[in-house]
């Protein structure tokens, strides 16, 4: 079975308690990938600038990830400099210089337009919408941001309405619903756009939760309990890449949903250990069952 990931590959430049590091790997899609590559092999579908060089992508391929639809553009990579020297839950944008990610249009291969999952990772919703006219998956997941919900709300709501998962935080999901209680405004939500029908809210620190269509469906679970955060880059990116990877091969039914909320939890907890993708390059599967029995542990009465 097979998951492509369309979003963005960049440069990040980064500012935290821990130190600080310089145009580093990134980008949702990669971060998404590197850790759905922990339970199948995941395709990208992106664009990079001249300045990616082949060790980038090395990278990624020998993470069985599939690189052949990373177009390579005229120009620089898109490139994201944050600080989380003020709040480490909390990411300040210093600066974002756009590069080819701007006039990002994607392009699926034959067999990545036909994978089981198509996972719209944060990016443009416009761009989004390409990747889904083009692509004939057959269950569509989405995540966003504040930005897009601020200066794209009726594409984003288009995306949302065409998507079956929504992974999405606490302050999104209150600005895209105008809510102010969690609970409330994930079903209001869900009643609004008949088509999505399971709802995952990430948290950061304080864990995630899933909602289904159905009362019975509300699972919430904790984060695995770290005492350093290096770098929080990525981590829900990451979360979504496990949660999906873990599925791909698998019934998309309720028991399964729950595994993957607690696999996400925990492959994400290993992304913020280290800078950028450093620590979850080297995690390997027998890793993250050890911590997930871990947590489980953390979760019984």
């Amino acid at each position: 079975m097979s998951l492509s990931i369309v979003g963005s590959v960049a440069f990040d430049t980064l500012f935290t308690p821990e130190g600080t590091r310089e145009k580093i790997l990134g980008g949702s899609a990669v971060y998404s990938a590197i850790a759905a590559s922990n339970f199948m092999s995941p395709a990208i579908i992106g664009v990079v600038g001249k300045d990616f060089h082949d060790e980038k992508l090395a990278i990624l391929s020998k993470r069985n990830i599939n690189i052949e639809d990373i177009q390579i553009a005229e120009g620089n990579t898109f490139h994201w400099t944050g600080s989380y020297l003020e709040d480490i839950n909390s990411a300040k944008t210093i600066n974002t210089e756009v590069g080819v990610l701007g006039s990002f249009k994607p392009r699926f291969s034959d067999t990545n337009a036909k994978s089981k999952i198509l996972f719209l990772a944060n990016n443009d919703p416009e761009a989004q919408m390409e990747a889904i006219r083009q692509s004939q998956s057959k269950l569509i997941a989405m995540d966003t941001m504040n930005l897009w919900i601020n200066i794209k709300k009726e594409q984003l709501m288009e995306v949302v309405a065409a998507s079956q998962i929504v992974f999405i935080n606490d302050e999104e999901l209150k600005m895209l619903t105008g809510g102010y209680n969690l609970i409330s405004a994930a079903k209001n939500l869900m009643k609004l756009v008949s088509s999505v029908k399971y709802l995952v809210l990430k948290k950061g620190e304080h864990g995630s939760a899933i909602f289904g269509r159905d009362e019975r469906e509300y699972f919430t679970i904790g984060a695995y309990p770290l005492d350093v955060v290096k770098d929080p880059t990525g981590a829900g990116d990451s979360f979504a890449g496990s949660f999906l990877g873990y599925l791909a091969d698998k019934e998309i039914c309720w028991e399964n949903l729950k595994e993957a909320l607690i696999m996400g939890a925990v492959t994400s907890s290993f992304t913020v250990q280290e800078f950028g993708p450093d620590k979850l390059l080297g995690v390997t599967i027998y890793d993250i069952e050890q911590r997930k029995e871990q947590l489980k542990k953390y979760l019984a009465l």
